[in-house]
């Protein structure tokens, strides 16, 4: 079955999948070079701060959907920097949770101007308000059946 053959669901995904690789090596690439973080970094710090309670280890990493050794590495790289700080959690004892801290904070709205900048240089220009729309719906219909289904 040759590309304009095959079925535009397939289309769709393979171009999402292509595009999402690309796109998250150059902002990595800008992120590294403009702040010396990690994209891994920024999406830590991202969840952190909007986080409603200091999160456990794992619920970060399910989050980042990153394995246990590889969140650790993120926060231990955040925690030398100051930008998060650990504790034991108040509800188990063995469990650790992580908080972001004020340096985080102002680390993360650095970060965020930089991915920001760069989706849009990436996204904007190529679709109207109304293509956007329906993007972000299919694109939620997919995650919610992916994360709750």
């Amino acid at each position: 079955m040759g590309h304009d053959q095959q079925p535009l669901w397939r289309q769709v995904a393979a171009h999402t999948l292509h595009a999402s690789f690309l796109l998250k090596a150059k902002i990595e690439e800008v992120l590294q070079r403009e702040t010396g973080l990690l994209l891994a970094d920024h999406e830590a710090l991202l969840n952190l701060e909007h986080a409603e309670h200091p999160p456990r280890m794992s619920d970060i990493a399910q989050r980042l959907t990153l394995s246990p050794g590889g969140t650790t590495k993120v926060i231990d790289r955040l925690e030398a920097l100051g930008y998060v700080a650990r504790s034991p959690d108040p509800a188990d004892r063995r469990a650790t949770v992580v908080e972001i801290t004020p340096e985080g904070r102002g680390a993360h709205a650095r970060t965020r101007k930089v991915v920001d900048a760069e989706l849009e240089a990436a996204w904007a220009k190529h679709m109207t308000e109304s293509e956007a729309k329906i993007i972000v719906e299919v694109m939620e219909r997919v995650l919610d059946d992916h994360l709750h289904g």
